[in-house]
This record gives structure tokens, C-alpha cells and sequence, in this order.
């Protein structure tokens, strides 16, 4: 059985990522239900995380892993470029001193990342000061393209542009070393965000872990098989 969320008052998917699953399980003939987050925190489904996948938003999944006292699941490393973890304080401080700093939430999700460059944004408005960040120095050529690459057990399964010109691909060899640079380090199923500059470059922008990853327009059912791959491999090593 998959367990996948639903809408909190409605017996649907609660977003498009929840019905690729969902429609990836009745194509493959496989049983699912549709459960509320509710359900999940009150501990509703506790005796059956470890034997069946459970799916839904990134709040979701963080409920389920924490019924099993899992915490803070993410990939090894962000990206292959130099970071710090810094508070957010610290990020408006250096930028108001003359900086330009790329960041991304330490927690998973809690915004989008973005150049933080003296404008206001307003999903940092209501963020406490000491919310930890990692900081980047921004690429110096504009990115012009940028595509997501699926990964499953060190091979390229799928790619999908999501942001920038779909005409120019990524360098699939350069992907590869990628890949290569991470064996026996990254868990059997995530992505790479690849992004091409203006010089044609090609370099990596952010790794994701596929628990905490949409569907951006990969065959369902292939979907569905990286995220079950992934979160077994946490149940498991829990």
C-alpha cells in the first residue's frame, strides 16, 4: 500500500507531485490511499512507516520521518562550490556592507533560494534573524538555462528543464563526472540541478534529496519508483 496525502477537507491529492504518485501507483497496479497530515502527527499510521512508502509535501514527509525520530534528511552536500553556513542576520549584514550573497535555507524548503543583493523579498520578511542559511558567491556569468537531472542508483534516468531556455541542453558527460564525483557518498535516488551560463559553461547549481523533490515531468510511474528507491533507503538506515 502508498500512502499519499490529501487535500486537509477534500478526498484528493494535496498538490500535483501527490497525484503524479498517485496516478505513477494505477498504472503500475499498485494500492494507495489517500491520508491527511493530521492523521500522520496524531500518529495515526506509526506501525506501518517502515513497511510502506509513504508520499506528500515536504511538511508531510518531515511528520513521518519524525515518527520514527528521523531528522534533518538531506543529501551530503548542497552543491560542489564553496559555502558557509551563516544567519541570516549575518547574510543582510555582509550584503549591506557590499556583498552579493546567493542563499538557501539550512532547513529544507523554508524559501526558495535567492541573490540576496539589499532588496526586500518577502519570504524572508517574517524569518527570525538567527535562521540558519548557506551562503554562496553568485556565478559571475548570467545562467541562461537550468535543468533538473533525476539520478538512480549513479545513472541518469530523466532531465527536465524547469527555468531559462529549454533549446540549450546541459553537457550530459559533464553530468556524469558529477555523478562520478559522488559514488558511494549520495543516496541511491536524487537530482542534480545543472545550469548552463551565458559563456556556455555548465556547472552545478544545487543537489536535491528526491524525498523532498517534484515531479517535473517524468513519466510518473518513474516518479514514483525514485521516491519509494529514497525513502526506503532512509527507513532503512534510520
Amino acid at each position: 500500500m502508498i500512502y499519499i496525502q490529501k487535500e486537509q477537507f477534500d478526498n484528493i491529492p494535496h498538490h500535483f507531485d501527490c497525484a503524479s504518485a498517485m496516478y505513477g501507483a494505477i498504472e503500475s497496479g499498485q494500492k494507495y490511499r489517500l491520508i491527511s497530515y493530521e492523521d500522520v502527527i496524531k500518529g495515526c499510521y506509526d506501525n506501518l512507516i517502515d513497511q510502506h512508502l509513504f508520499v506528500g509535501s515536504v511538511e508531510f514527509m518531515n511528520a513521518v520521518f519524525n515518527r520514527k525520530n528521523i531528522k534533518n534528511v538531506r543529501v551530503p552536500k548542497n552543491s560542489n562550490r564553496i559555502s558557509e553556513t551563516i544567519t541570516l542576520k549575518e547574510a543582510h549584514k555582509r550584503v549591506k556592507n557590499g556583498e552579493t550573497l546567493f542563499i538557501k535555507p539550512f532547513d529544507i524548503k523554508l524559501f526558495t533560494g535567492l541573490i540576496l543583493d539589499g532588496c526586500q523579498y518577502s519570504c524572508l520578511e517574517n524569518l527570525p534573524e538567527d535562521t540558519k542559511v548557506m551562503a554562496y558567491k553568485p556565478f559571475e556569468s548570467v545562467i541562461k538555462s537550468e535543468w533538473r537531472l533525476y539520478i538512480n542508483r549513479n545513472n541518469i534516468i530523466d532531465s527536465r528543464n524547469y527555468s531559462g531556455d529549454f533549446k540549450i541542453p546541459p553537457n550530459y558527460e559533464y553530468a556524469l563526472e558529477i555523478v562520478k564525483e559522488n559514488l558511494n557518498i549520495f543516496p541511491d535516488a536524487y537530482t542534480i540541478d545543472i545550469g548552463i551560463l551565458e559563456n556556455g559553461e555548465n556547472v552545478v547549481v544545487e543537489f536535491n534529496d528526491m524525498w523532498a523533490i517534484g515531479n517535473y515531468g517524468m513519466d510518473n510511474y518513474e516518479y514514483l519508483k525514485l521516491l519509494k528507491l529514497r525513502y526506503f533507503e532512509i527507513i532503512r538506515n534510520k
